[in-house]
């Protein structure tokens, strides 16, 4: 391909000539430049175009022109374009238009037979040229030669000076007056070749073909560089990377080769920059930087920004692939479900991006990969994992373990809640009675938990609802008629029942509570043993208390009637002197029968009249007791009881002719009277209250409102517990570890 001359003045008259460089567009630098030349006609020229401020010149063979800055006219004011081509000088004048095509029209102007400005700008294209004019300047261009070496120099490379020269003035025929030729063949952007940061750091090279010998010297942005071409017709020069500006730009450079003879020629060129590492952006992954498993099951697409056009090589769980930047300067690459190990744990996504300048960066990305979680819910709810009456009346708590800060959904039945693990991973959630319907069963527990990454996790579990349970109470209670009699009282008193299977059954009479025994079919039994029912002659109320296995109670009762005395009390007794004529006992259901117990042990059955005196019993004896005689009276009812009592009747009374009189094994004595004697003295042990009342070994001392007597109980303990008896208050004490038990009026003096 051709090179096109050209000739160029700036607003000093200083000129410059030379071609364009090969290849297209091809662009010369016109900052500060007033006047242009072209070796062109106007039928080489296919168009005009202005863009920006430079000027594209279309040929008709293709090639463009570009005169870089042409309508810069900061400095030089408008500037002039013309062609010439064998001696014609044309005139362009284009249309004024801010950018787009340009309709040009042409003026060709006549420069024969008279100096002109323009004469030094025109192409002759001949042989030889003698100079039309004298040169602008005052001094010769190149030293040594003349004004005609001057105008051969101006024309430059369009012209070819040839032969030995003729005419007048001498011409010094044989000199070399042609330009030397100089090419470009690395490091510009004729070449294809820019600056980018690997070149910048190892100090750009610009190099090229020329005349051997011939100086080259090489100007970017006022940095100038000479070197000489090599007899191998070949050039280099490097440039420091501080005299090369880094960035991303275009920068006109200036060649200037001169040869031996002076001669010179300037060629123009561009040297493209571009050492600006392409940028990486990065799109948050998956809307938050976290890989659950859900969305790593599909795949994983990782996006980002980049410089458009640039190549992208992406680096992610081990694997790489490549992309390219979109022109709208966004990528994407996608990375499979095996891709991504399961677990929780960190990853980085790292990124390298090289440009068409060759300048790579690289970058990287952390992301969370957290593809599991988990949830649990407590073994033991409530407890044992039984919930139970009093539990659901209160609400029930179900608890267990998930992720930190994990929501879950927890479902008890066909109740729901919503709660939070805390920091360390526990949840709870409190679940109303009226969310747990009473009775036996078992209900399901679930948790779904849904962690902070999404992850979801399910568990459920089972427990058992038991909020009753039931006890029952057999009748016909104490040898079948409900009543507890001394010798049932005596022999010990087992109640029975049912209950549920496994429950604890605890059974209580009068304040005394016993554990019963359940079997296999919840059948309760629970024994009384001898004492344990207090004596007396009493309602009370058995009170049955069964606890399942779950904690439930429930409690039932029925009644009992106690009667285990039978031994009379005495109202009063009909003295005659110091004899008596006749006894009153209180009541008139039992049966009562009288006798009479000498100091000698013997016993005797005196004849009496008996009658019924409003709700007492009156014996009025046919002879007179005499004094000194004791009586015993013993009452038999109708609960099968039989007891007796033994009254006094001898002031200063002791032990010898009372309690140890040998006559009372034949009774059982459960009572002593001593409120119709004086100044009575008895000492009591164990053993003589077990020979008196074999039956109970329960002992009562009755006294006088005058009562002068006294009663030592060896070992006796006092229990602090008093009972009233026919209005009358007793002291309870115990002697011994058998059971032996005294009740002694308080009207009576006890030593212990």
């Amino acid at each position: 391909m051709s090179t096109v001359g050209y000739i160029v003045r700036d607003m000093t008259g200083t000129k410059q000539h030379g071609n364009f460089a090969e290849g297209t567009p091809s662009i010369l630098d016109t900052t500060y430049t007033k006047d242009v030349s072209l070796n062109l006609s106007p039928s080489d020229v296919e168009s005009y175009a202005r863009r920006g401020s430079d000027l594209h010149i279309t040929l008709a063979n293709g090639e463009v022109l570009v005169l870089d800055s042409y309508y810069n006219t900061s400095a030089t004011g408008g500037k002039n374009l013309f062609l010439s081509e064998e001696g014609n000088f044309i005139e362009v004048v284009l249309e004024d238009r801010a950018q787009g095509m340009l309709f040009a029209s042409y003026e060709p102007l006549d420069l024969a037979g008279k100096w002109s400005a323009y004469d030094e700008m025109v192409f002759l294209d001949i042989d030889r040229i003698e100079p039309v004019i004298a040169p602008l300047v005052a001094a010769p261009l190149f030293g040594g030669l003349g004004a005609g070496a001057a105008g051969a120099a101006v024309v430059g490379g369009a012209a070819v000076i040839g032969g030995s020269g003729g005419g007048g003035g001498g011409g010094g025929g044989g000199s070399d007056t042609t330009p030397p030729t100089v090419d470009i063949t690395a490091g510009t952007l004729s070449t294809g070749d820019l600056v980018n940061a690997t070149v910048h750091s190892n100090n750009p090279v610009i190099s090229g073909t020329g005349e051997a010998g011939a100086t080259v010297s090489l100007e970017i942005n006022g940095t100038t560089r000479t070197t000489t071409v090599a007899g191998d017709g070949s050039w280099s020069i490097a440039f420091d990377s501080s005299e090369i500006l880094t960035g991303e730009y275009n920068t006109t450079i200036t060649i200037v080769t001169t040869d031996a003879s002076g001669n010179s020629t300037t060629t123009t060129d561009t040297l493209v920059v571009d050492t600006i590492a392409p940028a990486i952006g990065f799109d948050t992954v998956e809307g938050d930087d976290v890989i659950n498993a859900f969305e790593a099951s599909d795949g994983v697409m990782l996006t980002g920004t980049g410089e458009a056009d640039a190549s992208i090589q992406v680096t992610f769980q081990g694997q790489t692939q490549t992309t390219t930047v979109a022109s709208n300067g966004t990528w994407s690459v996608g990375y499979a479900a095996a891709s991504i190990s399961s677990g929780t744990y960190g990853s980085t996504v790292s990124v390298t991006s090289t440009d068409a300048a060759g300048n790579s960066s690289t970058s990287t990305h952390s992301v969370q990969i957290d593809t599991e979680t988990s949830v649990s819910i407590s073994a033991t709810q409530a407890g044992d994992n039984i919930i139970n009456g009093v539990e659901q009346s209160a609400g029930v708590t179900v608890t267990g373990t998930a992720e930190a800060g994990a929501t879950v959904v927890v479902a008890l039945g066909t109740a729901s809640h919503t709660v939070t693990a805390d920091a360390s991973g526990n949840w709870s959630s409190l679940f109303t009675s009226a969310e747990i319907p009473s009775g036996t069963y078992n209900a399901t527990i679930s948790a779904d938990a849904t962690d902070l990454a999404g992850n979801t996790a399910r568990t459920s579990s089972t427990v058992a609802i038991d909020t009753s349970t039931y006890a029952s109470i057999d009748g016909g209670r104490a040898g079948g008629d409900n009543i507890v009699n001394q010798a049932e009282s005596q022999a010990g008193v087992t109640l029975t029942g049912n209950a549920e299977p496994g429950a604890s059954v605890v059974v209580t009479v009068n304040g005394v509570s016993r554990s019963a025994t359940v079997d296999s079919s919840g059948n309760w039994s629970a024994l009384f043993e001898s004492g344990a029912i207090a004596s007396g002659e009493y309602g009370t109320t058995v009170s049955v208390t069964a606890t399942d296995a779950a904690g439930n109670t429930y409690t039932t009762t029925a009644p009992l009637a106690v009667d285990t005395l039978a031994d009379p009390t005495l109202k009063n007794v009909t003295f005659n002197d110091d004899n008596v004529d006749a006894i009153k006992i209180l009541g008139d259901i039992d049966t009562y029968t009288v006798n009479t117990l000498d100091g000698s042990g013997t016993i005797g059955s005196p004849p009496a009249t008996q009658s019924i005196e409003g709700s007492d019993t009156r014996f009025l004896f046919g002879t007179a007791i005499p004094d000194g005689t004791h009586l015993v009276v013993t009452g038999s009812d109708a609960a099968g009881n039989s007891a007796s009592t033994l009254l006094i009747l001898e002031n200063g009374a002791s032990n010898g002719t009372t309690i140890a009189n040998s006559g009372l094994s034949q009774f059982d004595i459960e009572a002593l009277d001593l409120g119709y004697s004086t100044d009575v003295t008895l000492t009591l042990n164990e053993a003589d209250v077990k020979a008196l009342s074999s039956n109970s070994d329960t002992l009562t001392i009755h006294g006088g409102d005058t009562d002068t007597d006294t009663v030592t109980l060896v070992n006796g303990v006092d229990t602090g517990v008093d009972q009233t008896i026919d209005g009358d208050i007793y002291s309870v004490y115990t002697i011994g570890s058998d059971g032996v038990t005294l009740m002694i009026e308080d009207d009576i003096t006890v030593v212990i």
